[in-house]
């Protein structure tokens, strides 16, 4: 019986040092990052949200330098309405770099037409980060 309990201790203190040091790994590793599945912005290429044409979702957090290939397609200056969803703040840019005219949209917010705000298919960059603003 005592042997067992030694067995059974020195499993769980080899248990303890691995913890640790996979949680340093972790940190160390930038790959490793946790998702938080309410941070995004849903774009499309036509106004009021048209389901059936080209539309794509960027999770955050993240920044976009060039909308240039995103999931294989040119989306600079070819974003016409956007979706924000509820843990997300997004800044958007007329030109790429994050220069140019910006735009924020906060969390929730749904723009059906860029066009009245003078940005229908000027975006060529953003910056998505989480939490509230």
């Amino acid at each position: 019986m005592p042997y067992s309990k030694l067995i059974v201790i020195t499993m769980l203190m080899g248990l303890t040092c691995v913890v640790p040091t996979y949680a340093a790994d972790s940190a160390a590793n930038p790959e490793i990052q946790v998702t938080d599945s309410n941070c995004w912005i849903e774009i499309f290429d036509d106004k009021e949200f048209d389901q059936s044409d080209p539309h794509v979702k960027l999770m955050g957090p993240k920044e976009y330098a060039t909308l240039k290939n995103l999931s294989g397609r040119d989306w600079n200056n070819d974003i016409e309405s956007v979706m924000v969803g509820p843990n997300a703040t997004v800044k958007a840019y007329s030109k790429r770099d994050f220069n140019g005219t910006e735009i924020a949209f906060t969390p929730n917010q749904r723009v059906p037409n860029l066009k009245k705000l003078d940005m229908g298919n000027e975006i060529e960059s953003m910056k998505i980060t989480c939490g509230q603003p």
